[in-house]
């Protein structure tokens, strides 16, 4: 899912670090700032989901995807995270044996997050436009669709990176990000595979599905009446939309800079980006990840409705304890 580096093995007197100490700094301390408020509303929605089970995921399948999503960003921040800031506080990667969990987690992560938002752009237009051929037949049209896209990440990149055989002179470069991708980027048959079926397929479904969704909105608001039982269908599905909006924004965000940098550097010139995306674009999905909990919230009426009980009560026991002092 990475772009790769120039593999070189380096003890730690040896390196030449690819990004500068200031610049390490800034971006540990902006992704833990970010990831503190995110962790925690993470936490505050997997409550409720258990707590509103039967309200949340049993009566309505358009949360399962959102809940899977936020499930893989969780894991990216609470387990993945956590590799980068280390390699960000040291510039280096301590060992060789840290780089394979890495890149496989990383990898399996971010295309976990990327094949189901693709998923949930997809579902979310048939269950706004043709909700009668999902629900009559759920398993076909609901559950094996999503368990087939929570498998393949994983079983592909269990392939590509553990079990993938490389080649005798490949070593990981201990200076780079996710230590300078998997060995399997330098097979042209997987890397090309990889980067047109995992990175670019997915982006185009999602940007495709999400263009339809909005020309569709905006051609039924323009020429169905307010009181027609369509527009009452969108109304109904009002932030059910914006919410699907909210998250593929974010994700075509992330992934769309890749797809162009990946064009540009196979027809034109190789080491294009690369300052870009050692800089910034590796961190681009954090970002994403940190705002999935938030932008979630927009269709789960029933746990922002638990969140102001609890700001008000908090409110209300701040208000009586400044009473009763003295």
């Amino acid at each position: 899912m990475n772009n790769q580096t120039n593999n070189t093995s380096l003890v730690p007197e040896e390196i030449s670090f690819g990004i500068g100490l200031m610049e390490r700094t800034i971006t540990m301390s902006l992704l833990i700032a970010f990831a503190i408020p995110s962790l925690i509303c993470f936490l505050v929605i997997f409550y409720h989901f258990i707590q509103l089970r039967k309200t949340l995921l049993f009566d309505r399948i358009n949360h399962h995807v959102i809940l899977c999503i936020l499930i893989s960003d969780f894991l990216l921040i609470a387990t993945e995270l956590p590799f980068s800031l280390r390699y960000l506080s040291l510039g280096y990667v301590q060992s060789t044996k840290v780089c394979l969990f890495w890149v496989f987690w990383d990898y399996y992560l971010e295309a976990t997050t990327l094949f189901l938002t693709m998923y949930a752009s997809i579902e979310r237009y048939f269950l706004i436009f043709h909700k009668e051929h999902i629900m009559r037949n759920k398993l076909f049209f609901h559950y094996i669709p999503l368990g087939f896209v929570c498998f393949y990440t994983f079983g592909i990149y269990v392939y590509f990176i553990p079990l993938f055989p490389c080649k005798p002179n490949y070593s990981y470069d201990l200076t780079a990000f996710a230590c300078g991708g998997a060995c399997y980027l330098d097979a042209f048959i997987q890397s090309v595979y990889d980067t047109i079926a995992d990175v670019m397929l997915p982006t185009c479904v999602l940007l495709i599905f999400n263009l339809l969704m909005i020309s569709r909105v905006i051609n039924y608001k323009q020429k169905v009446s307010p009181s027609a039982p369509v527009s009452n269908i969108l109304k109904k599905n009002r932030r059910m939309i914006l919410q699907l909006l909210a998250i593929s924004l974010m994700t075509l965000i992330t992934w769309l800079p890749w797809i162009f940098i990946i064009l540009v550097e196979d027809f034109y010139d190789p080491s294009f980006g690369e300052q870009f995306i050692t800089i910034f674009l590796h961190y681009l999905p954090y970002l994403t990840s940190f705002a999935s909990p938030f932008l979630a919230l927009i269709n789960l009426p029933e746990i922002r409705v638990e969140f102001k009980k609890v700001v008000r009560q908090r409110m209300t026991t701040v208000h009586i304890l400044n009473l009763t002092q003295p």
